[in-house]
């Protein structure tokens, strides 16, 4: 008998090596995989690019603006942090604004790294760090992270009717009604696909847990999606003082429009902190109003720095530092 169970043991074992063997074969082959395409992006991006057009297009930068803009930038996260002390706080333990802005700095960390902008979902681990509180902090993640996709596309259908992009202006409102769908009827969405998605991100939730964080009292509701209009509208500003900084005539109405197309390319999950979708999507947008390929990627990467690598950085730190308390 003994020797029976010894040998379902080895069997067992065995199993087990060839499933973690298999795991690290698939992850090995994601990461070269995603390399790879990076790669392939970078060259396309190379190829846009006049480098002999960069020194005058650099000296006539105005680093006044540039600056006003990094400040402004922060500000902006100030609003998005707001929003989810608000989502969060409906029940004790309360969270400070301080440390909500941490967690805003941290997802935007993890966003270099984290496909598809998961990062702003993995930031729950360290809220649950902060506060104890696991599956309330990642559903109030999920709420929040809904009603800024909600509100983006939202902003841009109402800037496409006034651009006349009826087409794209549909498109974006139905957008807008399939992500506010669980922010107003929470009940008729099947939440066990939602946990599904979340796995990819090594993440799982009660389906009750999430039902009853989206249940938000109606006059939260439209306080969190004025909230998150209004950041959307000061992301946007963002990007249009930065094309000031460039001397590049541009209209807010169109920034607008094109931002909700620009953050679906973010959410491309095979490149580094979404670089390479990110500039070809500005690339052809700001194409169509007749600005030049290397003064779209410039922009596109300076302002890439300023809402990713600047804010990032901090983020990694608080990052360290949540570690170490731990």
């Amino acid at each position: 008998m003994d020797a029976f169970v010894q040998a379902i043991v080895a069997i067992r074992q065995k199993i087990d090596d060839v499933r973690s063997e298999r795991l690290l074969q698939s992850k090995s082959f994601s990461q070269l995989l995603r390399f790879g395409i990076f790669v392939l992006f970078i060259l396309i991006l190379i190829r846009l690019v006049d480098f002999s057009l960069l020194p005058a297009l650099f000296r006539q930068v105005r680093l006044e603006i540039v600056c006003g803009a990094i400040l402004f930038y922060f500000g902006n996260m100030a609003i998005r942090a707001y929003r989810l002390t608000l989502i969060f706080n409906r029940s004790s333990p309360k969270m400070s604004f301080k440390d909500a802005y941490a967690m805003t700095l941290i997802g935007v960390a993890l966003n270099i790294f984290i496909p598809a902008t998961l990062g702003d979902i993995g930031r729950s681990y360290y809220g649950y760090k902060l506060y104890g509180v696991k599956e309330r902090m990642l559903s109030a993640v999920i709420v929040d992270k809904l009603f800024a996709f909600c509100a983006l596309f939202l902003l841009g259908g109402i800037a496409g009717l006034f651009l006349s992009e009826y087409n794209m202006a549909a498109v974006a409102f139905a957008m807008a009604g399939l992500t506010g769908l669980p922010l107003l009827f929470p009940a008729l969405v099947p939440w066990m696909w939602l946990n599904r998605l979340l796995a990819f991100a090594g993440k799982s939730l009660n389906a009750e847990e999430l039902v009853s964080a989206f249940r938000l009292p109606f006059k939260l509701k439209f306080v969190s999606m004025e909230i998150s209009l209004a950041g959307w509208l000061s992301n946007s500003i963002f990007f249009y003082v930065l094309c000031l900084a460039f001397a590049v005539e541009i209209e807010i109405s169109y920034v607008l429009f094109i931002m909700p197309a620009v953050s679906i390319a973010r959410l491309f999950p095979f490149t580094i902190n979404a670089l390479g979708p990110t500039e070809l999507a500005f690339t052809y947008f700001l194409g169509l109003i007749g600005i030049n390929p290397t003064v779209a990627i410039s922009m596109s990467l300076l302002s890439n720095m300023i809402s990713s690598i600047i804010p990032g950085s901090v983020g990694f730190i608080l990052m360290g530092k949540l570690g170490k308390a731990a």
